[in-house]
């Protein structure tokens, strides 16, 4: 969570020495050739008074995303703070006046940590305070409920990074939610987060991915609060690969499905979309998942008893709400002619297979002439904002 640096937040004072050794050794703080030691030696400066510490010595309940801070007495300054659990060191930023120091970011949960600061006087004196405490670990922590892609998958150039917690996340604390996760890509490409509820929050580049990227995920919640009294009791990294670019348009006007690798048409087949008045939701999206077989029950989708249908094949899902792209051998004949479904995009046998066979998740597929548009948070939607409209979804844009 926290650089495996050592944690020196400034540089100690050179006039005070290290850790309250005071400058008695002559005016460079070692001693002087020539001369006798009499002629050299200086007086000890008056030791500085400890730094004030926000958290109790020795306390075993301390909120892992509270301020932590060390002050220093009047007339006095911080001239060091190191703070660490184990080899890992807290950073920490000063005041301009260096009278306080403020630890970055939440500490972990559930750990031991180790203070030292040092206070130094104009004169040259130097104090130190030590301190060892514990941070707490909720009985009730912050959870997460959906992490996509998987670590170590080959995904499509539109696969967003989702990260869905089980609650809300309140908004005071979602700005410092988004700054304990971060992407990096290879080759670099400009991205962004954006809320797309109040708890879940995305990644996606400006556009698609390139071909080949590797990108890797660390979401930092270990200590991180949502706002509401919880916070996470651990980190998690990721990472995955994007494979090649497929892009597959679905026309529910000409029930016409056109897929593109690469740029080139590798393959084209008839459809049946949702009937009017249940049609299916134009918009771009990015594949969730695929299944070789799905039970489909019209009760799930509050469609009462219209359908049941226990191994639906060839399944390719693109919208929480149940649109996929399926084998739908009972609408053979519409396909290419109208459009008859409940809402799915339907196809023949054989096509329903090259499509699950050749589809990865993340793939992107457009479905365009339809009445009405899907919402961003329905599946992986996410290319459904224009870029400067997703900016506006982050806390810290």
């Amino acid at each position: 969570m926290f650089p495996a640096v050592l944690g020196i937040a400034g540089t100690a004072v050179a006039a005070a020495g290290w850790f309250g050794y005071a400058s008695s050794r002559g005016h460079d703080g070692f001693g002087l050739g020539g001369g006798s030691a009499a002629a050299i030696t200086q007086p000890a400066a008056q030791a500085a008074a400890p730094a004030a510490v926000s958290v109790r010595d020795g306390a075993t309940d301390v909120t892992p995303d509270g301020v932590l801070t060390v002050a220093a007495p009047p007339g006095e300054q911080i001239g060091m703070v190191e703070l660490t659990y184990k080899t890992e060191a807290v950073q920490g930023v000063f005041s301009d006046d260096r009278r306080t120091w403020t630890a970055s970011g939440p500490l972990r949960a559930g750990v031991s940590y180790a203070l030292s600061a040092v206070t130094t006087t104009d004169a040259g004196g130097t104090g130190i305070q030590h301190e060892t405490f514990t941070t707490s670990r909720p009985d009730n922590p912050l959870k997460l409920d959906l992490v996509a892609p998987t670590d170590g998958s080959v995904v499509g150039v539109g696969q967003p990074v989702v990260v869905s917690f089980t609650r809300p996340i309140a908004d005071a604390g979602r700005a410092a939610m988004e700054q304990a996760l971060s992407v990096s890509a290879i080759p670099p490409q400009a991205g962004h987060w954006s809320w797309l509820s109040a708890s879940r929050v995305d990644y996606r580049p400006q556009s698609y991915w390139k071909p080949g990227t590797k990108v890797s995920v660390d979401l930092a919640l270990d200590g991180l609060g949502d706002g509401h009294g919880r916070y996470g009791t651990a980190d998690r990294d990721f990472g995955f690969t994007v494979g090649r670019d497929q892009e597959t348009t679905i026309d529910l006007k000409a029930e016409r499905a056109t897929v593109r690798r690469d740029g080139n048409v590798v393959h084209t087949f008839a459809v049946t979309g949702g009937m009017p008045g249940l049609d299916t939701w134009s918009g771009t999206y990015a594949v969730i998942d695929k299944s070789p077989d799905v039970h489909m029950n019209s009760r799930t989708v509050g469609l009462g008893d219209e359908y049941d249908i226990p191994d639906v094949k060839w399944d390719v899902h693109i919208t929480y709400t149940g649109t996929y792209v399926h084998s739908a051998p009972w609408s053979v004949g519409a396909q290419g002619v109208r459009n008859v479904s409940h809402g799915c995009i339907g196809t023949s046998p054989a096509n329903a297979e090259w499509f699950f066979s050749n589809t990865l998740p993340g793939d992107v597929v457009k479905v365009i002439n339809t009445p009405r548009q899907v919402a961003p948070g329905n599946g992986f939607a996410d290319w459904q904002e224009p870029w400067d409209q997703w900016l506006t979804g982050s806390a810290v844009h």
